[in-house]
């Protein structure tokens, strides 16, 4: 077991984590190597994911529950669950939950 509630092989080489045990955390990172991490992000309905950002790599997110609004770049995309959105590197981008139902949006965000 390692700390983030998932199982490693012994080399290192694999890594296997429920989101299940992880939902309802604002921002967790549950996994990472030197050249990748994903990570789990609630955002409440109403709120936002904190301040407009990049990545000096590709950004990768699933919505798992609730609704989003992200902005890349000067565009802005309504996720619902079950939305893939890949966010290329260097580009600025910003979410938030719109709050419709004050339900908590869940994603997992991998970047690479």
């Amino acid at each position: 077991m390692n700390d983030r509630g998932g199982s490693t092989n012994a080399r290192e080489a694999a890594q296997v984590t429920s989101l299940a045990s992880h939902r309802g955390a604002f921002f967790r990172v549950l996994q990472q190597t030197a050249r990748s991490q994903a990570a789990v992000m609630t955002v409440a309905g109403g709120a936002d994911g904190g301040p407009e950002e990049a990545h000096g790599g590709d950004q990768i997110v699933y919505v798992i529950d609730g609704e989003a609004i992200l902005r890349i770049g000067t565009e802005e995309h309504h996720a619902r669950a079950g939305t893939l959105i890949t966010i290329p590197a260097g580009v600025r981008h910003h979410v938030r939950n719109p709050g419709s139902t004050r339900r908590p949006s869940t994603s997992c965000d991998c970047q690479a």
